[in-house]
C-alpha cells in the first residue's frame, strides 16, 4: 500500500490590521469580506478551505489540493500578497 500527498494546509501570518478587516462584518452580521470572495480571486487554483476567524489567530489558513502543489502554493502565495496589501492600503 503507498499513499500520497493530494493536500496540504498552510498558514499566513496576518497583521493585526489586516486580520481587523478581514473580520469585519456589515450591521446584520454578515461579513464584510466573505471567504467567497477571496475564493474568487484564487480561480481556478486548486486553494480551499480559507479560514481568517477570530478563534485561527492572526493567520490565514488555507489548503492547497493537486499534483503540482509547490507551484499552486507559489500561485496562490501572489494572490494573497496582493489582496492582503490592498487591505494595508498599499499598491
Amino acid at each position: 500500500m503507498q499513499a500520497q500527498v493530494v493536500s496540504v494546509r498552510y498558514r499566513i501570518p496576518l497583521t493585526d490590521n489586516q486580520a481587523q478587516k478581514l473580520r469585519r462584518t456589515w450591521p446584520n452580521g454578515d461579513p464584510f469580506y466573505p471567504y467567497e470572495k477571496m475564493e474568487r480571486y484564487l480561480e481556478p487554483l486548486l486553494v480551499e478551505d480559507l479560514n481568517w476567524h477570530h478563534y485561527s489567530g492572526n493567520y490565514l489558513y488555507f489548503t492547497v489540493y493537486g499534483d503540482d502543489i509547490e507551484a499552486t502554493l507559489a500561485d496562490a502565495l501572489k494572490v494573497f500578497e496582493a489582496r492582503l496589501a490592498l487591505l494595508e492600503g498599499k499598491k
